[in-house]
């Protein structure tokens, strides 16, 4: 009888141990998360450009962007991402024609800049060392932009456009990105982006106006 307990209670103490070493987990590597989501606010350098559908000129001042981007992990540190900009940027309206009746010569205004874009951003998952938490960033991007609502700054009178049209968009920029866990990060970066608005016929020699902006957000993976 003592013999067979003795038996039982080894063959039940084997059984436990099997069952706890197969459940144990083993350590596996920390993944990205597959989405992001992010904000960021930026500083919008000025343009100038002359515009086909009015004859006028348009020189921007410099402005903040507000920013909002989608983003899918394609690989440890890169990812692809749709970015959507708003700003509303003030700006000197040299009209064509200086007996126009909301703003004869020249004006002070604003304008709506709006912009949709694609892009990728790469930087590696290995990182530069504090513990991996920083790591360069690079990206490339491509969309339209849109100037539209064209106003004088004092009275909102409207001023002459051409509807808001959607220029072709391509663009680069890199930055620096600081990971604060595993599914949330900041960043700062500055992008260079040249729009190929469609320019007044009767000047020439002008190179594709180049947006430069700089800015800084926050980016949350799920």
């Amino acid at each position: 009888m003592l013999r067979r307990i003795l038996c039982s209670m080894i063959l039940l103490s084997i059984a436990v141990t099997a069952q706890a070493q197969i459940g144990r987990s083993r350590p596996t590597a920390s993944t990205e998360p597959g989405y992001w989501v992010g904000l960021s606010i930026g500083y919008m350098e000025g343009i100038t450009t002359t515009d086909e559908a009015t004859g006028a000129t348009w020189r921007f001042g410099y402005t903040s962007q507000l920013r909002a981007t989608f983003e899918k992990t394609v690989s440890p540190g890169t990812t692809v991402g749709l970015a959507a900009g708003f700003a509303t940027g003030p700006l000197t309206y040299y009209a064509a024609n200086q007996f126009t009746a909301a703003c004869p010569s020249s004006c002070a205004a604003r304008a709506d800049i709006t912009q949709y874009l694609a892009f990728v951003r790469s930087g590696g998952g290995g990182g530069w060392g504090f513990g991996s938490r920083f790591r360069p960033t690079f990206n490339a991007e491509g969309g339209v932009t849109r100037f539209s609502n064209f106003r004088d700054r004092i009275a909102e009178t409207s001023l002459a456009s051409d509807g808001g049209s959607y220029d072709f968009t391509v663009g680069f920029g890199a930055g620096i990105a600081y990971r604060i866990a595993q599914i949330s990060e900041v960043y700062i970066d500055q992008s260079y982006d040249f729009i190929f608005h469609k320019q007044s016929s009767n000047t020439t020699n002008q190179s594709v106006p180049r947006l430069l902006t700089f800015r800084g957000g926050f980016t949350f993976g799920f």
